[in-house]
């Protein structure tokens, strides 16, 4: 195996366990940050926990299949690049694949070479262009900045909820929330009242220039996820 570490984050949706594992091995070879998941439900438990840059996507899955799942994908997560895997070679069917949301579309068997390579071009034509440091927190000013130009001033709150949501980069659960913005002495139910306030206001806020992207998702169940790069200054 491979000791070099590529640094897109894939995960691969498979049902069936032995075609899944093979996969797995050999995308490992590659070096990538790899994780399997059997479904649809598998799969928004595992983004739940953390994000990918890539699905590669089995079409043919019991329950939701991958066509569901593609365009569900492309709702909840636009940036995503989804590498769509499946037996069907007629014409229409590849046109309903890339319909869906699918960016590369192939057929089994796919050499893992092949699908390693068609994995680094989409990841290279997905990767942020010097946009690293487009968002900026700055918790001393109290303000979010926007491309080095645009201040988005932000309330004590605001700002202690943005820098942890940003330092963790994944899902951060309502109690994690609460004991890091020091409001413990609230009830859990008025404390997420007052979280629901202060995301959506922060919502108001930042998506003028979020091109109608979410920036912070919420996480049914656990807490909220931060959906864009955001530096801390």
């Amino acid at each position: 195996m491979s000791n070099y570490r590529n640094t897109a984050s894939l995960i691969l949706v498979e049902d069936n366990q032995r075609l899944r594992e093979e996969l797995e091995n050999a995308l490992e070879a590659y070096g990538y940050d790899l994780r399997g998941v059997d479904g649809a439900e598998a799969l928004d438990v595992a983004l739940q926990q953390r994000r990918a840059d890539i699905l590669v996507l089995d079409l043919n899955l019991g329950g939701e299949d991958g066509i569901s799942i593609a365009k569900r994908m492309r709702i909840t997560f636009p940036n995503i690049g989804i590498v769509m895997l499946t037996a069907r070679v007629q014409s229409c069917e590849k046109q309903e694949g890339y319909q869906s949301g699918a960016d590369v579309y192939m057929t089994k068997p796919a050499r893992p070479a092949e699908l390693s390579a068609a994995i680094n071009n989409l990841y290279k034509r997905l990767a942020p262009q010097p946009l690293d440091d487009a968002w900026l927190l700055d918790t001393t000013g109290l303000r979010m900045i926007f491309q080095h130009t645009t201040l988005i001033p932000l309330t004590s709150s605001e700002c202690t909820l943005l820098r942890v949501l940003a330092v963790k980069n994944e899902c951060v659960d309502i109690d994690v929330l609460q004991e890091n913005m020091r409001e413990n002495e609230l009830s859990i139910t008025k404390f997420k009242l007052r979280l629901e306030v202060l995301i959506s206001r922060l919502r108001q806020k930042l998506m003028p220039y979020t091109a109608s992207i979410n920036p912070i998702q919420s996480v049914r169940g656990r807490g909220y996820m931060m959906c864009l790069p955001v530096k801390l200054q």
